[in-house]
């Protein structure tokens, strides 16, 4: 089967330079109002109106995997991921070769998972998460569908995250907590307790110091 990368912007950008080594991408599409009207190709590859995509690229030799952010708390991408089945595509996944997965670890369809994830045992990662570069996912989690984790997240163990949440660059979850749905979870937030639907958790911005870096380097002694 080949593969159609629904998405024309940053994320398919992203997906596209991942997967092109390992699967054989033969388009992309978007709902039409998404394509300017002399544009044809996207990365030198076809773009087609997703009101005709099936008839360029038939389901039957073709599947589709969805790109785009967590707009709408990642409602939109849950949303044109069913719109692609209503078509009859199958939805298939990307897992980077780096990625260390452990025994029972289940990956549903249409996920993105990107370089150097350890996934370990007894994970489920649920259909539409996208997974980004150096993640670490502990033991027995239950990450819920649509879900989308940042660079640097460390999720430990035995944690249920619901649908359709958002983890920043370098935040965290302390084992066993149950995450809910549509979370927004902020860059280098730790998370140590149970959270209910539709919270949001921040943590305070690095603070500007008084001295410029060399002052403070020869004050503090740091340098070698």
């Amino acid at each position: 089967m080949r593969t159609i990368i629904y998405g024309n912007g940053a994320m398919a950008k992203v997906l596209h330079s991942y997967a092109r080594r390992s699967m054989d991408i033969a388009g992309f599409t978007v709902d039409d109002h998404c394509i300017a009207d002399d544009t044809g190709c996207y990365l030198g590859l076809p773009l087609v109106p997703f009101s005709r995509v099936d008839t360029r690229f038939p389901p039957t030799s073709h599947n589709v995997i969805v790109a785009v952010g967590f707009t709408g708390m990642n409602e939109l991408r849950a949303r044109k991921s069913l719109e692609v089945k209503q078509k009859a595509y199958s939805l298939t996944s990307y897992v980077h070769e780096s990625v260390c997965m452990h025994d029972d670890v289940a990956i549903e369809e249409n996920c993105t998972i990107l370089d150097h994830v350890s996934i370990h045992p007894g994970c489920k990662i649920g259909h539409g998460t996208f997974i980004s570069s150096n993640v670490n996912v502990g033991h027995d989690c239950m990450v819920g569908a649509y879900n989308w984790i940042n660079s640097g997240v460390a999720i430990a163990g035995g944690c249920r995250l619901g649908v359709g949440c958002f983890f920043g660059v370098n935040s965290s979850a302390a084992q066993g907590l149950r995450i809910g749905a549509r979370n927004f979870i902020a860059a280098n937030t730790l998370v140590n307790k149970h959270t209910e639907d539709d919270q949001v958790y921040l943590s305070e911005p690095g603070q500007l110091f008084r001295l410029k870096s060399r002052s403070f380097l020869g004050f503090s002694r740091l340098a070698g």
